[in-house]
């Protein structure tokens, strides 16, 4: 049977995810949104409703009755969040190919990188798994 809820390694990938976008945009070297040629405000943007996504997954029932605000709100807080994490990164990249990249927006850009590779690995392989779940549950009727 598919669970109802989102089990917490899930909510955790979520939130990996979100955090590995925004730190791609620390840095001189490309990431997705110079791949996709997004701006990276929306990278930034993108990853704090992921990040957000993952926070709000991970409340307890008890938690989720005691909010004060709906959750689209929480989520645009988060989406903000992560536009002002994206636009503080301009200082960790060169200016107009006169130096290098700061050697911590390009460590930070490594690192985000990785946890970006391993929180979309947990989502897919969840994602997999309960398909298959599905399937299962499809075959037995």
């Amino acid at each position: 049977m598919v669970s109802a809820g989102l089990p917490s390694i899930a909510a955790l990938a979520l939130v990996m995810v979100g955090l590995g976008l925004v730190g791609m945009t620390a840095g001189d070297l490309p990431g997705i949104a110079d791949q996709l040629a997004a701006p990276r405000w929306l990278m930034g943007a993108l990853g704090g409703v992921l990040v957000g996504a993952g926070w709000q997954a991970s409340r307890t029932p008890a938690q989720v009755l005691l909010r004060r605000s709906p959750p689209w709100v929480e989520l645009v807080g988060f989406a903000v969040a992560g536009i002002v994490l994206a636009r503080l990164s301009d200082w960790t990249r060169h200016a107009g190919g006169a130096t290098e990249a700061i050697a911590i927006g390009a460590g930070i850009n490594a690192a985000a990188r990785i946890l970006f590779g391993i929180g979309l690995g947990i989502v897919l392989g969840y994602v997999a798994f309960q398909a298959s779940q599905a399937r299962q549950s499809d075959d037995k009727r």
